[in-house]
């Protein structure tokens, strides 16, 4: 949890509502990197649950475990977030609730975001000696080498970890190296130019508390190209779309007031704006990824395939065409061409009679000598 809130900036509300929508309880977070405020009380990531659930005075209480940020209203209460408009929560891009994955319409049991927000400096949470599997190969795939890189003993930092990866005798210093950026996302470029892709063989490591393998928390190898698969929309959403939560937190409701309200639909229309906002998608296949909007992505992605499936397509009809054509030749060199064969076997039986005709002939003359000679 310390390495997770560490990093934050802006401004985050949790409050408790009953059924009616009205506030029980609020705690304003102001997040300033490794500090905090709760409701202006301040705190750090390791003070940070016990002054929250203080100030939510039991209308609400707030858990860590297995690596996972509960939040539970107590009774009937229910617990809503809202970003401040002018000063959002964000680390990595993504706000406090988002982050957590806190009342999530889609969700997931592995990471899917690979912006950790670990630095050189943070705690990576894997035991010294457990090892991690990396295979390189080359454009045509034919294996290079298998290197088995082993968690470093000592303070347990994310720099001695890359340290140790990046080894130029017991790591993939000669192959490539790895790197960390400014929002925890780590990263394998290679310069040695027969090796073309790193894959993971064998991942024996696990973080402690989460229980994800070094693989899963950084998308290395090929966890990174199948973590949608993983995704999945509330069960309770799917069977009842009408739970969806449409209302957006109205942090200005004077006391007794709901602050939520079944009439209000502006979540609706953020979401339906969804596509509109900027986003950064990662290089994938032949995409380059960059900044730009959910549904310029999904436009310049569909295009992407369309043109990969005509291009595949018009080889495909190509080769179709010549395949055909080398076997109309070939049927063309082996089979028999009937007037020609007759013409053939015209040619050939009348060499044989004429054949014959010689011999008859020469028999005859040598019959003739004998009688001569008698």
């Amino acid at each position: 949890l310390e390495n997770a809130l560490t990093g934050f900036t802006g401004t985050t509300t949790i409050t408790a509502v009953n059924a009616a929508g009205v506030v029980q309880a609020s705690a304003q977070i102001v997040f300033s990197g490794a500090t905090m405020t709760v409701n202006g009380v301040a705190a750090d990531p390791s003070t940070f649950l016990s002054v929250l659930n203080a100030q939510m005075g039991g209308a609400a209480t707030a858990s860590f475990s297995e690596g996972r940020l509960q939040l539970d209203g107590a009774g009937a209460n229910g617990v809503a977030i809202a970003d401040d408009a002018t000063s959002p929560s964000a680390k990595g891009g993504r706000g406090f609730s988002h982050w957590f994955g806190l009342n999530d319409l889609v969700s997931t049991n592995t990471p899917s975001c690979y912006e950790t927000g670990l630095t050189l400096t943070s705690q990576h949470g894997f035991d010294p000696g457990e090892s991690l599997t990396l295979r390189f190969a080359g454009e045509s795939g034919s294996r290079q080498r298998d290197i088995t890189v082993s968690v470093p003993a000592g303070t347990g930092t994310m720099g001695e970890m890359l340290g140790a990866l990046n080894d130029p005798i017991t790591g993939v210093g000669r192959y490539g190296a790895f790197s960390l950026d400014a929002v925890g996302k780590l990263s394998f470029k290679a310069y040695d130019p027969s090796v073309t892709t790193m894959s993971v063989v064998k991942d024996g490591t696990t973080q402690d508390p989460s229980g994800v393998s070094m693989s899963q928390l950084f998308g290395l190898g090929a966890t990174g190209s199948t973590r949608a698969e993983a995704y999945t929309v509330r069960s309770d959403i799917q069977q009842d779309p009408g739970k969806l939560a449409l209302a957006q937190l109205n942090l200005s409701a004077a006391a007794g007031t709901p602050a939520l309200s079944k009439s209000d639909g502006r979540g609706g229309l953020v979401l339906g704006d969804v596509g509109k906002k900027n986003v950064t998608f990662g290089a994938a296949g032949g995409n380059s990824g960059g900044t730009k909007t959910l549904s310029s992505y999904a436009a310049d992605f569909a295009g992407e395939i369309g043109g990969k499936a005509s291009a595949a397509k018009t080889r495909s009809e190509t080769a179709s065409a010549l395949a055909k054509e080398a076997d109309s030749r070939r049927t063309s060199a082996e089979g028999v061409n009937m007037d020609e064969e007759l013409v053939n076997m015209t040619t050939f039986q009348q060499a044989y009679n004429a054949s014959a005709r010689l011999i008859q002939a020469s028999k005859d003359m040598y019959d003739v000598l004998i009688g001569i000679l008698q």
